[in-house]
């Protein structure tokens, strides 16, 4: 069975949207091009989806700088890796530390519930389980140290971002909506930022760094935050990308916002009944993915469009590197402008 998650609850979910969703119009642009030339067949079948990691049935994985170094042993899926391990987990909380170059497995460990997301900072892992639970994981001393359920998520968007490192500081997406501020020399001390209080769908589907900024989004808003300072942007969220000092936002009321690092627009487009589902910013193009299978490319200020038909989005849709894999297939961005 493909993982897209692992909560029954989110599955639901998405089931009653999707439901929801099916008698909506679609986007029908006037004038197709047809990317047949950029676009290839991968061969590969797609068994978990992540935000940040797409692992397939042979055991390679993508990340969004491209396909990893290493091959996983059968049932488990790509998490999250550093300069030094690769991290991969399976749906009953067992997890796996790799060597990033070698592919040989350092460790073995389990939790009590699934992992949801994490990122590895030196020689321990910091992480989110299943129900909410934060913990920090003692990759030498092969257990958690800390393992304590930091709030109430009731349902949850499968697009669930990792944590991150900012200026020493580990920040943790909560699946309630929240930002964990956790600084390694003493992590039972963490400071929190809300988003949001809602605790169904509130949790963060997207975190970067941008300067001395904190980008992150739920399916609800967009955060701009900084010392002393934070915007909001309000609109249903699909994704987002960071590029030249601009954020870039595909909304589900099927705009794409270009904006400053406060959250000021500074340019939007509007595509009537898009349903966006991936967008990419490269060399001063911004690739906006419709899952009905129009791919819009753009000029940085958005103003340029050229409209590429590149097939109905069965499955999934991820950005690594200059690529978007589509299913079965991979588009190469750089052969298609506007």
């Amino acid at each position: 069975m493909k993982r897209v998650w692992i909560s029954a609850l989110a599955l639901l979910t998405a089931a009653l949207f999707l439901g929801g969703c099916s008698g909506r119009k679609s986007f029908e642009p006037k004038e197709t091009v047809s990317a047949s030339a950029a676009i290839s067949k991968t061969g590969k079948e797609a068994v978990s989806i992540l935000r940040d990691g797409v692992t397939f049935s042979d055991g390679s994985y993508l990340t969004r700088s491209g396909m990893g170094s290493v091959k996983l042993p059968k049932g488990f899926h790509y998490v999250n890796q550093s300069s030094k391990y690769v991290l991969a987990a399976d749906d009953t909380g067992q997890l796996l530390i790799l060597d990033r170059h070698s592919g040989k497995v350092i460790k073995r460990g389990k939790l009590d519930l699934p992992l949801v997301s994490a990122t590895i900072l030196g020689d321990r892992i910091y992480y989110v389980a299943q129900n909410n639970v934060f913990g920090v994981y003692s990759i030498p001393a092969n257990k958690s140290t800390i393992s304590a359920k930091v709030g109430r998520a009731f349902a949850v968007d499968t697009r669930i971002a990792n944590p991150i490192v900012m200026q020493g500081i580990v920040v943790v997406p909560t699946l309630d909506g929240k930002l964990l501020l956790i600084d390694p020399r003493n992590p039972r001390a963490a400071r929190g930022l809300a988003i949001g209080n809602d605790y169904n769908l509130n949790n963060v589907i997207f975190l970067k760094k941008m300067g001395g900024r904190i980008i992150a989004a739920t399916p609800k808003k967009l955060i701009s935050a900084a010392p002393g300072a934070m915007h909001k942007f309000e609109a249903p969220i699909a994704d987002v990308a960071i590029s030249g000092g601009a954020i870039y936002a595909l909304t589900g009321d099927g705009r794409v916002v270009k904006l400053s690092p406060s959250l000021k627009v500074l340019a939007q487009r509007s595509f009537p009944y898009a349903q966006f589902t991936a967008i990419a910013v490269i060399g001063g193009k911004v690739y906006a993915l419709d899952r009905s299978g129009a791919l819009i490319v753009m000029d940085s200020s958005l103003k340029k469009d050229r409209i590429y038909d590149v097939g109905e989005v069965d499955d999934y849709a991820f950005v690594a590197g200059d690529r978007l894999y589509k299913d079965d297939e991979v588009i190469d961005l750089s052969k298609l402008s506007y």
